[in-house]
This record gives C-alpha cells, structure tokens and sequence, in this order.
C-alpha cells in the first residue's frame, strides 16, 4: 500500500512489529477488513486522539487499501460507513483523515463520502522508511 500510494518501501520487521502492536492493544486503535469468498480485499486502520475541544476521541482513518482487483465496488464506502456508525455509537467526536496531496483520485472518493477539509498537515518524522 505504502509503495502503490506513497512511493515508500517499508521496513518489513517494523511493518510487522507495528500492526502486531496494534491487535495486541486495543488503546492504539483496530482494523476494519472487507472479505470476499474468504480474501481480505479491502482494509481501515483506525487510531485515537483525544480532542479536548470535544471531549471526546477522535477517530482518524488510516491504512485505507483495496485490492485493485476489488476497487470501485464500494468496499470503502461500506467500511466507512461502519466505521461511521461504530464511531457514533462509542461516542466518538468525528472521523478524520489525512490523504497525500498528489492521491487525487482518493481526494475526490473522501469529498463524495461527504469530508471536508479544514486544516493542513504539517509533519517532523524521525524516520526514514
């Protein structure tokens, strides 16, 4: 996903060690998969941040993918539209997400969902994957 959408070829031991930390504990967030016939064709990572503003967490969309066998089949739009209702009903304060400025296409299915974009990004990483 991150080499298709980003251009970035991941550190396949961090990579590992990551998403196993992540279904370890739940505080750091949890996937939301589509599966067709047995296959995983479309995925949703979501993780938490907590907005004072709303007293509430705030629920930001991340690791988005499908399989491009299985895109345009509104596999997106079914996991956030679950992803929508779980939130509400945990009492969450909103859904966000970030998306890179040359990912067009996934700009224009996040306007369609009904997203609106109100601030920039702006990032110091340590990393160089």
């Amino acid at each position: 996903m991150a080499l298709e959408t980003e251009d970035l070829r991941l550190d396949d031991a961090t990579l590992r060690e990551g998403v196993a930390a992540i279904l370890s504990d739940p505080a750091k967030g949890m996937y939301y998969l589509v599966e067709e016939g047995g296959v995983t064709c479309a995925q949703m990572m979501i993780t938490l941040e907590w907005s004072d503003w709303r007293n509430a967490q705030m629920w930001w969309i991340q690791s988005v993918y499908t399989h491009p066998g299985h895109r345009r089949r509104g596999h997106f739009k079914a996991l956030y539209r679950h992803v929508e209702q779980a939130g509400k009903a945990e009492g969450a304060g909103g859904l966000r997400l970030y998306v890179d400025n040359a990912n067009l296409r996934a700009q224009e299915t996040y306007r369609a969902m009904g997203m609106k974009t109100h601030y920039a990004l702006y990032e110091d990483l340590f990393t160089d994957y």
